[in-house]
């Protein structure tokens, strides 16, 4: 009786032991989920919060979601200018002008992102496709100088402000960051197997963003230091005429540009027809056939009636 009294007393404590075991990793584990959520909440808010922020150059300032002015002296505000420009040039001496272009290019510490050349030099219709990469605080002074080779037909730039994109992704850095800290934190106190696991995943997706912001943030750097320039060059005989944008001139261009494209039109009218002539000359003759078979039948029965007629 002893015996089994003592058994029951041993099976008791052991159960109660695993219970208080099993809380106390359910607690762990629900510690662990409620301090990770909380902080991934409140990052991701901190994320809506500077997506919807509205930028002020002059006091250095944001204002998030919540309307709460945010200090953005911590991070590079400046403006960030992006220059694009396309050039298109005539020359006389196309080997000359291709080499002092790229010339200009190497001078003002550029480089060439891409370069294609076509044509044939027997023939003088030549022409080069180029992409140049300038330095910024170059920009200005290698477009001066480039405008100065060979005769310049058209010119066009562009600049885009990206300021605003830039600090965002800032911003974005530096909550992932401190998103990441936590969990290395977190993931050097995890008391389990289950808990490092889960921990560890949320730290490969945090560092895959953070690489990919760090990517575009790179992106970005790159356009700012280096402006895009579009460079196409064409061999000529003679220089293009280069009129003014005037009224008139855009109403002499216009008439020309209908006038040119009715005679194309015309041209096109006259090679559709030559295509089909077989076609119609087969239908001609076909057509002449049957007139003729009708006017032998229509003249055959004319003859019968009249020979009926004479009986």
């Amino acid at each position: 009786m002893k015996r089994r009294l003592l058994a029951v007393i041993i099976s008791c404590m052991v159960l109660a032991t695993t219970a208080c075991g099993g809380t106390s990793s359910a607690d762990s584990a629900a510690t662990l989920e409620g301090a990770t959520n909380s902080f991934m909440a409140k990052d991701a808010v901190g994320f809506e919060e500077t997506a919807a922020e509205s930028y002020d150059m002059d006091t250095n300032t944001t204002t998030d979601a919540g309307g709460e002015e945010v200090d953005l002296s911590e991070y590079d505000t400046s403006r960030k200018l992006v220059y694009n420009s396309n050039i298109r040039l005539e020359t006389k001496k196309f080997d000359d002008d291709l080499a002092r272009v790229k010339a200009l290019v190497t001078e003002n510490g550029g480089y060439l992102e891409n370069n294609s050349t076509y044509g044939n030099a027997e023939y003088g219709s030549r022409s080069a496709s180029m992409i140049a990469r300038i330095p910024a605080d170059k920009y200005q002074a290698f477009m001066s100088s480039v405008g100065d080779v060979g005769s310049v037909t058209s010119k066009s730039e562009s600049v885009d402000d990206i300021t605003s994109s830039y600090v965002d992704v800032q911003a974005r850095l530096k909550s992932l960051n401190t998103k990441l800290a936590r969990l290395q934190e977190l993931e050097a106190n995890a008391e389990n197997v289950t808990e490092l696991l889960e921990i560890e995943d949320r730290i490969n997706d945090v560092q895959y963003q953070i690489e990919s912001y760090t990517a575009q943030k790179k992106a970005y750097d790159d356009q700012i230091d280096y402006s895009t320039v579009s460079i196409d060059i064409e061999e000529v005989a003679t220089y293009s005429e280069v009129k003014a944008d005037s009224a008139w001139n855009r109403f002499a261009e216009a008439f020309e540009g209908s006038f040119a494209g009715f005679i194309t039109f015309l041209q096109n009218l006259v090679i559709g027809l030559i295509y089909i002539l077989p076609y119609i000359i087969i239908i001609l003759v076909v057509v002449v056939i049957i007139i003729r078979i009708h006017k032998k039948r229509k003249n055959k029965k004319e003859k019968q009636n009249k020979e009926v007629q004479t009986k």
